[in-house]
């Protein structure tokens, strides 16, 4: 609890705000490009990179998000489950029909210095 406290103190809660992006109809790359630009707060005059001074982003109308070319076939999610021979990977196609919120939190968390960002159907 202490730890959690303490994080809390250090985020300038006056400077913070929330901004909210609308998934439907853009292009998954240039929505995650737009939102880890505003999480890492390189967006405000005052940015310097050894500070966390972005701000919080909502991502609405996951499921209509868009991808070019043939990323639909051709891109995979792939994982491993810890067992001898279980890669499992999964389709981006698939991945959008079965929790499409878990594509943009990818595609912005493999951004360097990115956290987690809130988004919803």
């Amino acid at each position: 609890m202490k730890k959690a406290l303490a994080g809390l103190r250090r985020i300038n809660l006056e400077s913070l705000r929330w901004r909210v992006f609308d998934a439907k109809g853009q292009v998954l790359c240039t929505l995650a490009s737009q939102t880890s630009t505003v999480i890492q707060g390189k967006d405000k005059p005052t940015y310097t990179p050894n500070r966390d001074d972005g701000d919080m982003c909502i991502v609405l109308n996951a499921k209509d998000i868009c991808v070019t070319g043939r990323k639909l076939t051709d891109k995979f999610y792939r994982w491993h489950t810890g067992y001898v021979g279980h890669l499992k990977e999964r389709r981006l196609k698939d991945q959008l029909a079965k929790d499409p919120t878990e594509v943009i939190h990818k595609a912005v968390l493999r951004m360097p210095n990115c956290v987690m960002i809130e988004i919803e159907n």
